[in-house]
């Protein structure tokens, strides 16, 4: 869903005191998966997107899902950018691609009193291969029945980072991501032109912050999302949910107790624009439950455009 990062994310200061700027990647680009995510493009080339993300974190909730007294506030935005290359020919009957992504984010934290503002780049986050194989019938140019899609991704910790700041747009840490994704859609029916059922799972690894020592445990993230196609409109519910399965470290011991969890939900509208080969779409996620983190709430608006 990712949304792989939410600006307002895990902030291990407010709950337990262990390090300011220090949190959770998780899931897999900025603005998460959810319609059409096993999908590739089918014609190689160049592809671009642009990314809005407005969101808000206002409560935070310790590892019991109780909601103690830190008075924490951190509203913010993003502006992402990113391109993806779709390679000519095919392996083993699929597609593959590949993508990197960055963006510049903005907004303020406020944790008992005290008052921060921040901006900067963000890290890239790059989806380093992607291979898409579709495995049902093309109706109507759409590709009914079953597609699935391999990924390996990474993020590189080029953005901004201080360690003193109470958040900062970069992480400092080197992430490794094998993901898949699942997308079945149905024939037309009563509503419209098919149903979608679409699902994408990401395991985050992540390397030590060589500034603090600290070492954040795997996250294993699931995202979903139930649609119909109605001509060229799409319209759905989507959603994620996050959990850490592995204890973070700090200087190699263990540090229990701290493990992160997240679920949002919302509604996904898109709309296909083939006259000048681009798409618009827009999501909101709405905390449904969270542990050791801010409870995110996000929307986010998207601009596709093929440039082949």
């Amino acid at each position: 869903m990712r949304h792989f990062i939410f600006i307002g994310m895990l902030l291990w200061a407010c709950a337990r005191g262990a390090l300011a700027a220090q949190g959770v990647t998780y899931g897999g680009p900025v603005g998460g998966t959810d319609i059409q995510s096993a999908y590739l493009p089918p014609h190689p080339g160049l592809y671009g997107s642009v990314i809005a993300v407005g969101a808000l974190g206002e409560k935070f909730y310790d590892n019991d899902g109780r909601s103690p007294t830190t008075s924490v506030r951190l509203p913010g935005g993003i502006a992402e950018f990113g391109l993806l290359y779709v390679y000519p020919g095919q392996l083993f009957g699929g597609t593959l691609g590949s993508s990197v992504a960055t963006g510049y984010g903005w907004g303020s934290i406020k944790v008992n009193g005290k008052h921060q503002s921040f901006k900067g780049m963000n890290d890239i986050y790059t989806d380093v291969l992607m291979w898409s194989r579709h495995l049902g019938e093309v109706e109507g140019g759409r590709p009914r029945g079953l597609t699935m899609k391999l990924g390996y991704s990474m993020v590189l910790p080029t953005g901004k980072y201080n360690t003193s700041d109470l958040y900062t747009t970069g992480r400092n840490t080197l992430y490794y991501i094998p993901n898949g994704a699942f997308t079945y859609l149905t024939g037309p029916n009563f509503l419209g032109d098919g149903t979608e059922f679409s699902m994408s799972y990401f395991l985050d690894i992540a390397r030590k912050n060589s500034a603090t020592g600290y070492r954040n445990g795997m996250v294993l993230d699931v995202d979903m999302a139930v649609s119909e196609v109605v001509g060229r409109w799409q319209l759905g519910v989507a959603g994620y949910y996050a959990r850490q399965i592995a204890d973070d470290r700090l200087n190699g011991q263990r540090v229990p107790g701290n493990r992160f969890a997240s679920a949002a939900v919302g509604p996904v509208v898109a709309y296909n624009i083939p006259d000048c080969k681009c798409s618009v779409k827009f999501k909101a996620q709405f905390s449904v439950f969270t542990r050791n983190s801010l409870a995110p709430n996000a929307a986010y608006l998207f601009f596709n455009k093929a440039f082949n």
